[in-house]
């Protein structure tokens, strides 16, 4: 097949064909080359009752950004440097979490009815007991 070729023009099909796979493999890595500037971030650091709770908002939705366009999860809520997820739903703009029932005006209050209620989290990952059925 390669006998009309000569040596060096066989090395530099070769070559060639290394180099644009490597290139080619590289493509989806190429991105982080432009990536954008830093996000801007509003962070409220407060005590209460002892205990200490961080509200980090985006300005630019990053972390996660939007679901299906009618919940914002750019906004984070730190207890005691544990994370408590929320969401806010973008037509109602009440704040929903996981944790508690209900939707409220702003992530301070999730963090002060978390507080109130006593709610202490786990330094590591709960495993249940394998004896138990």
């Amino acid at each position: 097949m390669f006998s009309r070729f000569s040596r060096r023009q066989v090395l530099t099909i070769a070559s060639f064909t290394i180099t644009g796979t490597a290139v080619a493999i590289n493509i989806p890595f190429f991105k982080n080359l432009f990536a954008p500037k830093a996000q801007a971030q509003e962070i409220s650091e407060k005590v209460y009752k002892g205990r200490r709770y961080k509200i980090i908002k985006n300005q630019t939705p990053g972390r996660n950004g939007t679901i299906n366009n009618t919940v914002d999860t750019s906004t984070q809520l730190f207890i005691d440097d544990k994370e408590i997820k929320i969401f806010q739903h973008k037509k109602t703009k009440k704040y929903t979490s996981s944790l508690l029932f209900g939707e409220f005006e702003s992530p301070e209050k999730i963090a002060k009815i978390v507080i109130d209620l006593g709610l202490k989290f786990p330094e590591k990952e709960v495993e249940l007991d394998p004896e138990i059925d």
